[in-house]
């Protein structure tokens, strides 16, 4: 390694005449950090710095003054838009250095070799996205070449944007640097809470680390800038006020004397242009939670409590605190406000008209509640309709006593210019504008706007009964047609194509389908205007499949492939169309949400990515992105885009079993956006949330959610598929074995005629029909059905269905394949992540093994039931079912009928086994006022089975099957064991060993009080 060149007398270095003003300290740390690299001992420093602190201006300059000095200068920035990119930080820093053209080489198939295994889901024993240890050593060697040949310095800006496997290799790096001359400078912007702890964690950890804070400038400092910049008589006349305005942030110092060099020399401090641009640049690359807590300071002024900041963000109020630090650490804030009285009214002019009502109106109303004057909750509804006039244009004409002629108060029934609550239009009838367009063009609200939702719509009024299952006052007031464009308002011909579209997709959404069909036949007959319907027909091809024929039909299975990957409602309809296998749609799909955490990406793309995951049966994977598209959303997004987002989430964990997860994003759902403002999709969460109350036995909850009204035309759409699937699956788990039967066919024949019967995880319509088949005592239907899907499932994919095949064919069966029918199905559903069948399939492998002779695996198989998390969710004791008119039901309450007319529910219940094919009939005194928890006890305990046993068996405890047992006795009138045996029956035979047949009694979480 060649040495640095020895400074000569005047050093050219030196920090006064290099540095940025007021940072000549730090500046001189780190040359001294350059001289021991040069040395040969490496060091790693972070430069720590909030919004607006230099620490770009310092880091550039030192970079500068190395590279002059001989230095192998590495630079690199962090970016959002960047970190999905993996390896993109580590690109870049590899881009400057000086490679021969074969290190080159080298270097470019690493950094490939990375990024494809930061891209593959990893297996199982290593973490998502982590490198190789080839690629990491790699890459170290690489960097270590080139510190033999002269010093390096590595500059990393916005380390806190970075993608992790370029911070992989940076920690990798670090620990192997400090004997080498390679000196590493991360400069980081201070947030709410570390992007990637883990690293800040173990670089704190290394011996040569060193940790600079760039603090704001005190008053001095600001007059020695003011001094060098603006003269003497300036600095000495502006340099305290200026401290004030600025806080002594570098940015904001630099942008008010860039004012004052454009003003001249007035005799009082400008505040100008640049200093507004600097303080909204520093406002928006703030953390984003400490710019929603300066939005509702900037709404309710500096004199508003902590708790009412909170309840007008709808964030905790513990989480107030850390945001107030923020503002005060970057000198954005003095004593809790702004620093000029200007700054209010920029930070809000830069929110969007409708986000900017919405706030306004939570203000007025929570004002109004707090006792303000009615000046004050006066002037907020004065500037929510103003904001709200300047997005929809005029009002239209109200007469006498229309609700619309006037701005109601806060709280009323909905005028005209009401902000209406959850969305742009909570009442889709209210603005002409579908959800699904809405959502699709990202119009950005505030997520407190969401439990302010308003007018009913064109349903009829929802069952008070079911409001109460989600959050969120009821309904109150007339709806009020508001149109968004007026005759004579729309001069644009872009505008007013894309208003005719809108209107277009309107008859759809709301299921009026022969009107909508007549509007697009008029529309595209017009020459030159069917290329724009394009995109609306790819919609329709899932909305509606046999309406018109699928646009992705038309080019053949690879065309599909290449050309619908990166829009996701193309490829939604080329995976309907069978015209891409569901193996490269996950891949497609994957490839557009993962581009639409980055941004650019239409949220209609987005959720027909969710979708496109879920009819390629990975379940999991939409789980693994809802979670991020949702915190990237929050508060930012149209409260119908949350509401889709949530119903995806609902569904997703629904199918893999998490039945409370499944059940809070339901509701969180119907929190956004009420269900009477959903159009035809409004089938989609109500089957969800009506499947999961099924699963949790809550039968009179389920009954009405599918009682509650639906669009017409809901049929023709997947919605209604779902929302039939549902209802088949509540007659089901209700005994009415033929209803359900009759409705999965019925499924099955409306996704015949649809064409996408390729896909079973829409709607698994064999598997319901099976395990109705089942609770009739028809095992060899069953069987058949079992077969005919697994048969159409092709040799790979489809884990989740697969293994719900083989459970049943397992049931169906005899006992000799049971066993490894069972050990299979494990595997899939393991693979599959679908907890809770997973604990019902191992439950049915334990009876299996014991059926054996094989009580050893049969414990194991019970132990890896206990520890899957689905046991976790336990449900409440089953609802009688309630005497609604869409659901007639046995006049018998649930919990009095026979344990075994009790039939498996189709949906994934925590623990839950099939019936099996051998199952003993049900004991006639189990109907003689037992509970369904006494009558699994009592049935034990005829057998001969001892208390230890029976709590073994049901995972209660001994206690529990005591006071079961006295019970039973009191109720049957019998003293003994042997008497129990007596009245409920002879003990069947047919096991090998003599022993009677274990059925697949419910477990742990089927137990209900008794």
């Amino acid at each position: 390694m060649s040495p640095l060149p020895v400074s000569p007398p005047h050093d050219p270095y030196d920090p006064s005449r290099t540095s940025p003003a007021g940072r000549e300290s730090e500046y001189r740390r780190l040359h001294h950090a350059l001289d021991r690299c040069a040395a040969g001992a490496g060091s790693v420093i972070v430069l720590h710095g909030s919004v607006g602190s230099g620490r770009s201006d310092l880091l550039y300059a030192f970079t500068d003054t190395a590279a002059e000095r001989g230095v192998q200068v590495l630079v690199g920035t962090g970016s959002p838009l960047e970190r999905e990119f993996p390896l993109g930080l580590a690109r870049q820093l590899l881009q400057g250095a000086d490679l021969a053209p074969e290190e080159a080489a080298t270097a470019e198939a690493l950094l490939a070799e990375g990024a494809a295994s930061g891209t593959v889901p990893a297996p199982s024993d290593r973490p998502a996205g982590r490198l190789t240890q080839r690629v990491l050593e790699g890459l170290f060697r690489l960097v270590r070449g080139l510190a033999e040949r002269a010093p390096v310095l590595i500059a990393v800006d916005d380390r806190q944007d970075a993608d992790p496997q370029s911070l992989e290799f940076l920690l990798y790096l670090v620990r192997r640097t400090r004997g080498t001359g390679v000196l590493t400078v991360l400069s980081s912007r201070e947030t709410m809470t570390p992007a990637h702890p883990l690293f800040e964690v173990e670089l704190a950890r290394q011996p040569h680390h060193q940790h600079i804070r760039l603090d704001l400038l005190g008053t001095e400092l600001v007059a020695e800038v003011l001094r060098t910049r603006l003269g003497a008589a300036a600095a000495e006349r502006h340099a305290a006020e200026a401290h004030s305005l600025t806080g002594g942030n570098p940015l904001l110092v630099h942008s008010l004397v860039g004012d004052q060099e454009r003003a001249g020399s007035p005799g009082t401090l400008v505040v100008g242009e640049g200093y507004r641009r600097g303080l909204m640049h520093c406002l928006h690359r703030i953390d984003p939670l400490a710019l929603h807590y300066a939005r509702g300071v900037a709404v309710l002024g500096t004199g508003a409590t902590p708790e009412l900041l909170a309840e007008l963000l709808l964030l905790a109020p513990d989480a107030l605190p850390r945001a107030l630090y923020l503002l005060h650490a970057a000198g954005l804030f003095r004593d809790g406000g702004f620093r000029h009285p200007t700054a209010a009214g920029d930070l809000l002019a830069a929110m969007r008209p409708l986000e900017l009502a919405a706030l306004h109106q939570r203000a007025g109303r929570l004002l109004r509640a707090a006792g303000a004057t009615a000046a004050t909750v006066d002037g907020h509804a004065r500037v929510a309709e103003g904001h709200l006039r300047s997005s929809l244009g005029p009002a239209p004409a109200a007469g006498a006593g229309d609700p619309g002629a006037v701005l109601p108060e806060f709280g009323g029934g909905g005028g005209a210019w009401e902000v209406p609550g959850a969305t742009v239009a909570d009442d889709i009838a209210a603005h002409d504008i579908a959800a699904e367009d809405i959502a699709a063009e990202d119009v950005v609200q505030d997520e407190a706007a969401a439990e302010e939702a308003g007018a009913t719509g064109g349903f009829g009024p929802v069952p008070a009964h079911a409001l109460q299952l989600w959050s969120g006052p009821a309904p109150t007031g007339p709806a009020v047609e508001c149109v968004p464009t007026l005759p004579g308002t729309v001069t644009d011909a872009d505008t007013a194509l894309r208003h005719e579209l809108k209107r277009l997709r309107h008859h759809f959404w709301h299921g009026r389908i022969d009107e909508g069909t007549a509007a697009l036949a008029r529309f595209e007959a017009v020459p030159g205007q069917a290329v724009h319907t394009e995109p609306l027909r790819h919609w329709l091809a899932y909305w509606y499949p046999a309406l018109l024929p699928n646009p992705a039909r038309r080019t053949g299975p690879h065309d599909g492939a290449t050309a619908d990957r990166g829009d996701g409602m193309r490829l939604l309809a080329a995976l309907l169309a069978g015209t891409v296998s569901p193996e490269d749609a996950v891949v497609h799909a994957e490839l557009v949400l993962r581009a639409g955490r980055l941004g650019g990406v239409r949220t209609e793309s987005l959720t027909a990515a969710l979708t496109v995951l879920l009819y390629a049966d990975r379940a999991d994977r939409a789980t693994h992105w809802c979670a991020p598209l949702a915190e990237r959303a929050g508060a930012r997004c149209g409260a119908h885009w949350n509401a889709l987002l949530a119903a995806l989430r609902a569904e997703a964990a629904l199918r893999q079993g998490d039945l409370r997860s499944a059940d809070e994003a339901g509701r969180a759902a119907f929190a956004h956006v009420r269900p009477e403002a959903w159009g035809v999709a409004v089938g989609l969460p109500l089957a969800t949330m009506a499947a999961a109350r099924t699963a949790l036995g809550l039968h009179q909850d389920a009954a009405h959610f599918l009682e509650l009204p639906t669009p017409a035309g809901l049929e023709h759409t997947p919605a209604g598929l779902h929302h039939r699937y549902a209802l088949a699956g509540h007659r089901l788990a209700l005994g009415r074995a033929e209803q359900a039967l009759a409705d999965y066919r019925a499924c099955g024949d409306t996704m015949a005629r649809w064409g996408v019967d390729h896909l079973p995880a829409i709607a698994p319509w064999r598997l319901g029909a099976a395990r109705a088949q089942l609770a009739l005592g028809r095992p060899g239907s069953a069987a058949a059905l079992a077969d005919q899907q697994l048969a159409r499932l092709g040799p790979v994919g489809h884990p989740r269905i697969r293994g719900l095949a083989l459970r049943i064919r397992a049931a169906a069966g005899g006992p000799a394949e049971r066993t490894e029918l069972l050990e299979r199905a494990v595997g899939l559903l393991e693979e599959a992540g679908a907890e809770s069948e997973l604990a019902a399939a191992l439950g049915e492998l334990s009876e299996a093994h014991q059926h054996d002779g094989d009580p050893g695996r049969a414990r194991r198989a019970d132990r890896r039931v206990r520890r899957t998390p689905a046991l976790a969710v336990v449900p409440v004791r089953p609802q009688a079912p309630a005497p609604v008119s869409l659901l007639p039901v046995s006049p018998l309450p649930v919990s009095a009928l026979p344990v075994s007319a009790l039939p498996a529910s189709p949906l994934p219940v925590a623990g839950r086994p099939l019936p099996v094919a051998t199952s003993v009939p049900a004991p006639e005194g189990t109907a003689g006022g037992l509970s369904e928890a006494e009558g699994r006890v009592a049935e034990l305990a005829a057998r001969g089975l001892s208390n230890r046993d029976i709590a073994r068996k049901l995972y209660i405890t001994v206690s529990t099957v005591e006071q079961h047992l006295t019970r039973v006795y009191r109720k049957l009138g019998v003293r003994r064991r042997v008497d129990l045996a007596r009245m409920l029956g002879p003990v069947p035979s047919g096991a090998a060993d003599g022993t009677p047949p274990r059925p697949a009694f419910p477990r742990r979480a089927d137990l209900v009080a008794g």
